[in-house]
């Protein structure tokens, strides 16, 4: 950014935030998903926010399930 003052030409530098790309395992992920994790944990584990970790799920082909308990005992 360039600021003009008394003809004198003053350059402030701009601050540029880089970020680095996580590596994250698929089959780490998928345990986390097969053990019942929540999508809440997922992020906190990860360091993402919920839409990052919806679009990290998508792209590993996982799903969150509901985990329901049995309503029935069924015997020989």
């Amino acid at each position: 950014m360039e600021v003009q003052l008394n003809s004198v030409t003053e350059v402030t530098p701009v601050a540029q935030t880089t970020t680095t790309a996580k590596t994250i395992s698929k089959a780490a992920l998928a345990a986390m998903v097969e053990s019942g994790s929540k999508k809440e944990a997922i992020a906190a584990h990860y360091g993402l926010n919920t839409a990052q970790t919806t679009k990290l799920l998508k792209s590993a082909g996982l799903k969150i399930r509901k985990f329901h308990a049995p309503v029935f005992l069924l015997i020989d």
